[in-house]
């Protein structure tokens, strides 16, 4: 993901608005500020990558305000695929499940779907692109069968339901 919002912003003339906003963040209890800009990084460590999850959506939303006209539409797909990418992501890292959460992946794993063309022309290969673009629907996984086979809910070993983590 880094790639394709770096060639984005380079793109639209953005790069450098975002490295300054995501280099002027504050540190707080929990979040580790980076010491390069956004670009500089090279190699993303465990907390450099979950600090950056929580980051980027807001700095990503700073770095593209006052579009141009030609541009309001392609920075509103662009944020939304982000928001959707870490909503999806925040919300897979639960311990379990219930019928609501993946409700609510459902709608984010959508969303991506459907916006995830923005990023498109910054995919590596050719054919990561021909895929991405004849197959977007395939590489969803069916919710649906997986709470009617789990029953809304996992058997614990006494006979009780619990929600079901459906990711182990």
């Amino acid at each position: 993901m880094k790639d394709w919002i770096q060639g984005f912003l380079k793109k639209h003339g953005r790069r450098e608005a975002f490295d300054e906003v995501s280099k002027a963040l504050l540190p707080y209890p929990g979040f580790l500020v980076l010491k390069k800009a956004y670009c500089e990084v090279t190699q993303w460590q465990g907390k450099e990558m979950r600090n950056l999850g929580w980051c980027v959506l807001g700095v990503l939303a700073v770095a593209l305000r006052q579009p141009e006209s030609a541009q309001l539409i392609l920075f509103k797909r662009a944020l939304g695929y982000v928001r959707a990418l870490v909503n999806f992501n925040m919300m897979a890292q639960y311990q379990s499940h219930t019928p609501e959460t993946i409700t609510y992946m459902e709608d984010y794993l959508d969303t991506f779907h459907k916006m995830k063309d923005i990023f498109l022309e910054f995919r590596v290969t050719k054919r990561i692109r021909e895929t991405m673009v004849k197959q977007p629907r395939e590489l969803r996984h069916d919710w649906p069968k997986t709470r009617e086979r789990n029953g809304a809910g996992c058997a614990t070993q006494k006979g009780k339901k619990k929600p079901c983590n459906v990711w182990t």
